[in-house]
């Protein structure tokens, strides 16, 4: 079975997962490309026919992609910063 998915009459922007679905729905019914207002109850549907299995895998999905973010954050967030060394001693020449 295909995931429910919505498309935005204004900006043909497809709403593929239930996490944008859920967003839109609660952003008002509204496009999270353009903003453009897309009916509620196609939102609603589209929610409401996710099964377990496609809601299993998207978090799956999700956990994955935030888990290797979180790993290139503390990459980039490193050791301590060694630049500092001597900025708390008085300048000789002053």
């Amino acid at each position: 079975m295909t995931s429910p998915a919505v498309e935005c009459a204004h900006c043909g922007y497809e709403i593929a997962s239930f996490t944008e679905a859920l967003e839109a729905l609660e952003g008002g019914g509204r496009c999270l490309l353009c903003g453009g207002e897309i009916e509620k109850g196609s939102l609603e549907n589209a929610v409401d026919n996710w099964n377990d299995e496609q809601l299993i895998e998207e978090g799956k999905s999700r956990a994955e992609n935030e888990g290797e973010v979180m790993e290139e954050e503390e990459l980039l967030e490193g050791g301590p910063d060694f630049g500092d060394d001597g900025e708390d001693e008085e300048d000789p020449l002053l």
